[in-house]
């Protein structure tokens, strides 16, 4: 999904108010709100992050310290975002109570609103912490829980048509003067099994190989921000042991890419876990010498595009065949 600007502004009620503006500066490239769902006047986008298709689990009860009382889950889009503010003093109160005139307004339901010690134990950072992941990313590269007067609030709501469902944390933080939020929200979706790349069969392979020294293979596909191969892998990974059964000289580095999305070192650490995982599904499954194969992950360092669109930062997910010559 583009991002896209809400068109209307809501009737005033609150100093700090959820509002429409033409352009906003200090928000990272490519970002941009959700549609539906606008952002409190002064606060800039600080992290972003899209999946095109994943579930998410909304809590929709407090944490007793074992589980949520309630959730709530949908497929679709993911977007995950961090916002931080101009002004210090703006309370999180404030900020809660715009988020939910604004998504009232818009015939959201609210699934649940809470604060502090409703939320969990330690004034809502056991909730925070360990009640749900989903703010994990985006709350950590941008800004954690403050210490002491963390004042932590949280809303989840769905629309009417069941089709948007949303988490928004507002809390003081530790990295930042003032307050920050962290939103996930789901755009229901069915995910396309298509792909858009066709399966390098082993003279492929190999000729790319031949020709480059390295060949890309987009066909090899990980559940989102993890290391476990999807099962639509399979055809790619019998196709690199088949050119390697062929070409018993064939030593092989390979190569995880990720997109420019997120923190530079975590990437980096994804890549080359992914990375390992093809290692170790080509040597446990099909019986390739582990001597044979070298894991290593470039993270975003090279792209082979932009990461200013979905389309590009698909291209740059990639895992890479280097012939290792002696």
């Amino acid at each position: 999904m583009k991002p896209d600007r809400l068109k209307h502004a809501l009737a005033p009620a609150f100093a700090v108010l959820l509002v429409v503006s033409p352009v906003w500066a200090e928000d990272i490239s490519g970002s941009g709100d959700h549609p539906q769902i606008p952002r409190v006047a002064g606060s800039s986008i600080v992290f972003y992050d899209t999946s095109d298709f994943d579930e998410l689990v909304v809590p929709t009860g407090p944490w007793d310290g074992d589980e949520l009382e309630s959730s709530a889950r949908l497929e679709g889009e993911v977007i995950r975002m961090s916002y931080t503010f101009d002004d210090p003093s703006v309370s999180t109160l404030r900020i809660q109570r715009s988020y939910e005139q604004a998504l009232e307004a818009r015939d959201f339901e609210i699934l649940y609103s809470a604060s502090g010690s409703e939320l969990s134990s330690g004034e809502g950072r056991s909730f925070f912490a360990h009640g749900t992941d989903l703010f994990a990313r985006g709350a950590r590269d941008c800004c954690r829980l403050a210490n002491r007067n963390r004042d932590l609030r949280y809303i989840a709501a769905r629309s009417a048509d069941g089709s948007v469902l949303v988490g928004i944390a507002a809390f003081n933080a530790s990295r930042v003067d003032g307050p920050a939020v962290s939103l996930a929200v789901v755009t229901a979706d069915e995910m396309d099994t298509s792909m858009d790349h066709q399966v390098l069969d082993a003279d492929e392979m190999a000729a790319g190989l031949v020709e480059d020294g390295r060949v890309a293979i987009q066909t090899i596909l990980f559940e989102f921000d993890s290391a476990r191969i999807l099962p639509e892998s399979d055809e790619s990974l019998e196709a690199i042991a088949g050119l390697m059964a062929e070409r018993g000289d064939l030593d092989l580095l390979v190569v995880g890419h990720t997109d420019a999305q997120g923190d530079f070192d975590y990437n980096l650490r994804l890549s080359m876990e992914r990375a390992e995982a093809v290692v170790e599904a080509l040597v446990d499954d099909h019986a390739i010498a582990r001597s044979r194969l070298r894991p290593a992950g470039a993270g975003m360092m090279s792209p082979v595009t932009t990461n200013q669109t979905e389309q590009g930062r698909a291209e740059n997910r990639r895992v890479e065949l280097v012939e290792i010559v002696d």
